[in-house]
């Protein structure tokens, strides 16, 4: 059972916490679901480190003829715009 405190604040009980591995300060996304809320985790990605990350990769791996002429950030645009294609279509399936 979860009580609604000032503030509209909750307390998640302990055996979900641990369950879900959560701890203070994390980020929970919340949505209506039917007549009720359901609470999600959500995982936060530092932007600067991914980017860092990718450009890394990118610098790894040989350009194709196509991609002779084009800059970093082109690459790097298009890259980000895949792995958004591709969320969609992992999000899309699991609905």
């Amino acid at each position: 059972m979860v009580i609604v405190k000032p503030k509209f604040q909750v307390t998640i009980p302990a055996k979900l916490r641990r369950g879900l591995n959560l701890h203070e300060g994390d980020l929970m996304e919340a949505t209506v679901v039917g007549d009720g809320i359901l609470f999600r985790p959500k995982v936060v990605v530092d932007r600067n480190a991914a980017a860092d990350r990718v450009t890394s990769i990118l610098a790894q791996t040989e350009s194709s003829p196509e991609d002779a002429d084009r800059s970093e950030d082109e690459l790097m645009e298009d890259s980000i715009a895949e792995i958004a294609r591709a969320r969609q279509e992992r999000h899309a399936r699991k609905t």
